[in-house]
């Protein structure tokens, strides 16, 4: 007994000091003050009651009142801490601590200590190896970064506490809702996975390349460096919008896990997550055998569309995807601008871009309703093809859809593949053929009466004339059947398209380069026209808060848009057409026929004759005047869908053949309200086509008589979206020598025109016009028309998404009108092509085109959408409406994220309709919204240092980041021998398709099945880890730490020399010969300890509820405990290092010399004695206050039993 009770002094005097209160919950306080006071002066003290000549000072072991003497700068922190104070506060936040809770902690240190101890010591090696290299790999930059750290030791506000991911009230909402076993299980599972082979190979990848990044690729680095340097600019500094709006938009991610999707809430995201996986192994993953097949390999449409077209293989649509997102960065072929820092710029100049709320509700309505605004669910008429997706089908078809012709084979109405490099096909330009031949007209036949004869004639003859605005000398107008479209629109409609150009002999082309190589296209012309009006001032409506300082109203771009005295700039009221003539030669007689009906007119007398006067629909000046950039954008983009004028005239010399004298004057002239009015633009043939010829579709007025001569047109129609065909033909009768009259042939020429009035779709191909219904929906969503005088009405329904895609649009189109590359021929609306068509497969398909021809004939191989008539042509002008419509029997990557298959339909691809997809998810929360308030804020002119500094690193870092085909490889091997200091994106690419889509796979159909369980994981993950709500997230920490940086504001040399650091921990003083040591601390040494105390996760859970409360005893520390100012961080860390690696701690002994093996023995008796109580064996004890009567379980009694006993 006397030789027990050697030791008693020190631990008597540290119960005086600590003085227990009464409850037993308190007894954990000790053991933790026993660490506190061997770090206090009390175990220096040679003189006082804390140093008894006891015969210890014989004693080689460790001692807990002074086995931190060698570390005077760790013990430091504690030496300013009171004794009393400590263990009040100590006590207090242990005291209510549950009883088995305070066993479980103890239990918990003692495994730690005791069952792990060796990869205890392991990861005090690694950590301690960990600073080695940050102190010695580079010792530059290691001297560099130590001002930094001493910045971070004096912030004012707690940096642990909040860099820690960890809240208290995570720590009390596990331990309520999860029980013993629960909270083991998961401790233990995490543990399993980074033992995990595959998620050691990740952790290698990882640190593979963080070290190529920061050391071996420069120019990686070297972007790296300015995404940095772009976040901490000193612009940044005090304007924190551009931080606040990132870790907004980070957190919403998070957020998104909590949400439930479909129209009713009913799919958890974990229940999407699988079925998306399942799908796209269905649907884009080539089989890997085993004799399993899914749709990708059984369904062509999905594994070969033909011709050049990309496949909807997984890998295949991810790599695209990528170069379509670079193209957005990276200038490289048709783009030779950053279009995201120039979209930026362009979002800033609509103030209320800044700040956006609810884009995320247009996205909904885009996936809640269909192409035409039916709500796919509720309403009956509607298709099961979301509106989204529609518009990726449009766009993806429009840039396709425009054909050659040979206008010198007039016996058939054949495609030609006579120019244009041997194609059909003119890449998305709309052809005169293509517009006569959508209207059912007579192309070819067996006689000269067909309008390939016509048009050539009339080409060819040299006798058709125009006179332009701009210039008064005439030339002659040639339009032929390969003249494109766009090109033949009046000027004030005409928009970016350059004018008509000679498409050319017949099967020669030569003229075709000449053509608009860009502008010409459908989808750039309408992108065009949509910046002009909403961003550029075209449009007739105006912000009057927006002006110069001249007084002048401004557009969103800077143009002027209306000048101060009202005058007008871009947008034009009223305006003329172009003059038009024709010579004919009737009876060798010549006449020249002009526009409206004017024979040889005097033209000083007659100056109109020849023009059409064009009056746009009626604005007030206080309808113009708008109060706001918002209103001021939709209603001008609702201008230009429904009611801007849109005009082209088309003058033909009508003679059937060389040798016929019969000549007449052939004047069409076709105008749309709007792009929707164009759409819809064909002849009025509601009696008869001759009779209504010049009637407005939609109001019935005639817009003139067409057999009055000399006449202007007059009654126009206001309703938006109408449109008017107006053919005019004139001449001298049958003879040639006749009055000046009607066309002799007019009722034949509408038989030529359009033979079959009752199923005309109009001069916009039908499978173009009839699924153009989902343009509507980029204005305001739903079935209706809004016109700019109903906007304020429809105002919640306007998409929200539009404006920032159409700052895209202008920036795509700012860089496409460059002069240099105007001459090149650049397109980079192909970036938005290109993603529409990745989105589209395997919509597409290059076949034979199956459309009736005459005389019949295999037809040519053009690139096609799957329609549901496609069997029967997909250019086919006398189909039903429904068949021009897409397929519900092919699934596209979109749809798959919009819902899943209907697993009851006998059709196997057949949608369910019920919109619980991924994309749902997104919709309900504002990620949206954050991605453009974050992309608009990067433009504020006073940020242009850090936008300047993340563009040029985002460049950098993604020139540097290359497919395999990019360096000439096929295999990951190949490339990192031809370009080995590069990344590969295919990694990144074939690590997902294997861990989501690989197929087929060990997963079943029973998504509640454990096999499924890393889904739930990973779902789990994100929303612990970034939500804002969740006490687990990361994002709070990262946001403390971008605050804590923006404060301390290092300098350009600090952050170069940080990365430097970070790169030093990845290999050894050589810099050459890689170490693994994170890879080795998280896969090797921790997960023992994390099995060791899995058992009693809970339990610390309780603890750590407790001590961390704010005021608590955590608090306490944070006021109080500091390094002692004569150390600096250095010093902490040279002896941080020193500890970790001393014999004490690295030990095998397992006796009073292993620091380890001590303290988890003594912790366990501990333990033991809360737990069990009094329970003694052996001889000795003490009988001190043992009196009848008297409590025996108190802590004299506890203690008696461990210093006496054990």
């Amino acid at each position: 007994m006397e030789k027990r009770s050697k030791r008693l002094p020190k631990v008597i005097h540290a119960l005086l000091e600590w003085r227990s209160r009464t409850s037993r919950k308190k007894f954990i306080s000790w053991l933790i003050f026993c660490l506190f006071v061997s770090c206090s002066h009390a175990g220096t003290d040679k003189n006082g009651i804390s140093h008894f000549s006891d015969g210890t000072d014989t004693y080689d072991g460790i001692s807990l009142f002074n086995f931190l003497n060698g570390y005077p700068v760790i013990k430091s922190f504690f030496t300013s801490l009171k004794p009393l104070e400590f263990n009040t506060s100590l006590g207090d936040s242990l005291s209510d601590v549950p009883r088995e809770d305070s066993v479980g902690t103890l239990r918990a240190t003692q495994a730690m200590m005791l069952q792990s101890r060796t990869s205890l010591q392991s990861l005090a090696r690694g950590g301690a190896d960990l600073i080695d290299k940050i102190q010695n790999t580079n010792p530059t930059a290691y001297q560099q970064v130590l001002p930094v750290l001493e910045k971070i030791r004096t912030y004012p506000r707690a940096v642990v506490r909040n860099i820690v991911p960890i809240t208290t009230g995570a720590l009390l909402n596990e331990y309520n809702t999860k029980n013993k076993n629960q909270v083991a299980s998961s401790i233990a599972d995490l543990a399993q996975t980074l033992r995990d082979p595959d998620t050691q190979d990740t952790l290698h990848k990882i640190e593979d390349f963080l070290f190529k990044s920061l050391s071996t690729n420069a120019n990686f680095r070297s972007g790296v460096e300015d995404l940095m340097n772009g976040f901490f600019a000193p612009s940044l500094l005090t304007d924190r919008s551009l931080k606040d709006g990132l870790i907004d938009l980070i957190y919403e991610i998070g957020e998104m896990m909590f949400k439930k999707a479909g129209f009713l809430d009913q799919k958890s995201p974990q229940t999407s997550m699988k079925e998306l996986i399942i799908n796209v192994e269905n649907f884009f993953t080539t089989s890997s055998g085993g004799g399993d097949t899914n749709q990708f390999d059984t369904n062509a449409a999905y594994s070969a569309p033909g011709g050049t077209l990309h496949s909807s293989d997984f890998r295949v649509t991810l790599r695209d995807l990528f170069s379509v997102i670079k193209s957005l960065v990276v200038p490289a072929g048709n783009v030779t601008t950053n279009l995201l820092e120039q979209t930026s710029l362009n979002a800033y100049n609509l103030d209320f871009l800044r700040d956006p709320t609810n884009v995320n509700q247009s996205l909904r309505d885009l996936l809640h309703l269909d192409g035409d605004g039916l709500h796919r669910q509720n309403d009956i008429a509607s298709r099961p093809i979301s509106a989204l997706e529609s518009l990726f089908l449009v766009l993806t078809l429009a840039d396709n859809y425009g054909y050659r012709w040979n206008p010198g084979d007039t016996g058939n109405n054949y495609l030609s593949n006579s120019g244009g490099n041997g194609s059909y096909m003119t890449g998305g330009e709309l052809t005169l053929g293509d517009a006569i031949f959508s209207m059912g007209s007579i192309i070819g036949s067996s006689d000269s009466f067909n309008f390939k004869n016509i048009t050539e004639l009339s080409r060819t003859s040299n006798k058709v004339f125009r006179e332009t605005a701009t210039s008064a000398a005439p030339h002659r107008y040639k339009i032929g059947f390969n003249t494109r479209v766009l090109s033949i629109l009046e000027d004030q409609s005409r928009g970016e398209t350059a004018s008509v150009t000679d498409p050319g002999s017949p099967g020669a082309f030569s003229g075709e380069a000449s053509f608009d190589p860009v502008y010409a296209k459908t989808i750039p012309w309408i992108l065009d026209w949509i910046v002009k009006v909403t961003l550029e001032g075209y449009g007739p409506y105006y912000n009057v808060n927006r002006r110069n300082i001249s007084g002048d109203f401004l557009s969103p771009s800077g143009a002027i848009a209306r000048f101060s005295n009202l005058a007008e700039n871009k947008y034009v009221a009223s305006w003329k057409t172009d003059r038009y003539w024709i010579e004919i030669n009737p009876n060798s007689v010549s006449h020249l026929v002009y526009l409206g009906g004017y024979a040889d007119p005097v033209l000083g007398t007659t100056p109109d004759a020849g023009r059409y006067t064009i009056t746009e629909i009626t604005k007030t000046d206080v309808e113009r005047a708008v109060n706001s950039d918002e209103e001021a954008f939709y209603k001008n983009l609702q201008w230009l869908l429904y009611e801007k004028r849109f005009v082209a005239a088309l003058p033909v010399r009508a003679k059937l053949a060389a040798t016929v004298s019969f000549e007449e004057a052939l004047f069409i002239t076709a105008i749309g309200n709007g792009i929707m009015g164009m759409l819809g633009l064909k002849p009025n043939c509601a009696t008869t086509c001759a009779d209504d010829n010049g009637k407005w579709t939609k109001s019935g007025a005639a817009i003139k008589n067409y057999s009055t001569p000399q006449t202007d047109l007059s009654t126009w129609s206001n309703v938006p979206g109408d449109s008017v065909f107006l053919l005019e033909g004139w001449g001298y009768g049958a003879a040639g020598t006749d009055p000046f009259q009607v066309s002799f042939v007019y009722s034949a020429l509408w038989s030529l025109l359009v033979p079959s009035p009752d199923t005309i779709y109009g001069m916009i191909p039908p499978v173009i016009s009839q699924n153009a219904g989902v343009v509507r929906q980029l204005g305001f969503t739903g079935t209706g028309d809004v016109a700019p005088s109903q906007v304020n009405a429809q105002w919640e329904k306007r998409n929200r998404l539009t404006p920032f895609i159409v700052t895209l649009a202008k920036a795509i189109g700012d860089d496409a009108k460059i002069p240099a590359n105007r001459t090149a021929g650049r397109n980079p609306y192909r970036v938005l092509s290109d993603l529409a068509e990745s989105l589209s497969r395997p919509y597409l398909f290059f076949g034979e085109d199956k459309t009736a021809l005459n005389p019949p004939t295999t037809g040519a191989n053009i690139v096609q959408l799957r329609t549901i008539g496609i069997n029967s042509g997909m250019r086919n002008s006398e189909a039903t409406p429904l068949e021009y419509k897409p397929s519900k029997n092919y699934r596209t990557l979109i749809s798959l994220l919009v819902e899943g298959v209907n697993a009851t339909s006998p059709t196997p691809t057949d949608r369910t309709r019920l919109n619980d997809g991924i994309l749902d998810l997104l919709s309900k929360t504002e990620i949206l919204s954050g991605l453009v308030k974050f992309a608009t804020n990067l433009g504020n002119p006073s940020k242009a240092d850090a936008r300047t500094l993340v563009m040029s690193g985002l460049t950098k870092i993604l020139t540097e980041t290359d497919l395999w085909a990019d360096c000439g490889a096929s295999t990951e091997a190949q490339f990192d021998t031809n370009c080995p200091t590069k990344f590969a994106f295919d990694d990144v690419i074939d690590w997902l398709v294997v861990k989501i889509a690989e197929y087929p796979d060990a997963r079943p159909a029973n998504l509640y099945d454990p096999v499924w369980s890393n889904i739930d994981d990973l779902v789990t993950t994100i929303r612990d880890y970034i939500a804002r709500s969740s006490g687990w997230s990361l994002v709070t920490s990262l946001n403390f730490i971008l605050d804590m940086l923006l404060d301390i504001r290092p300098t350009t040399a600090e952050i170069s020399s940080t990365l430097n650091l970070v790169s030093s921990l990845f290999v050894e003083p050589d810099l050459t010969t890689r170490t693994y040591t994170i890879t080795q601390i998280l896969s090797t040494s921790l997960p023992p300890v994390l099995d060791a105390i899995a058992p009693y996760g809970r339990s610390l859970y309780a603890t750590g509820y407790q001590l961390a409360i704010p005021g608590h005893f955590f608090s306490y520390l944070e006021e109080n405990s500091f390094m002692a100012p004569q150390y600096e961080i250095k010093d902490l860390l040279e002896e941080t290092k020193l500890l970790l690696r001393s014999d004490m701690i690295q030990t095998s002994l397992m006796d009073q010399r292993a620091f380890l093996y001590s303290a988890g023995t003594l912790i366990g008796y501990f333990g033991d004695i809360l737990e069990r109580g009094r329970k003694f064996s052996g001889p000795y004890y003490f009988y001190d206050n043992w009196n009848d009567g008297q409590p025996t379980s108190t802590y004299w009694d506890n203690l008696n039993l461990l210093l006496s006993v054990h």
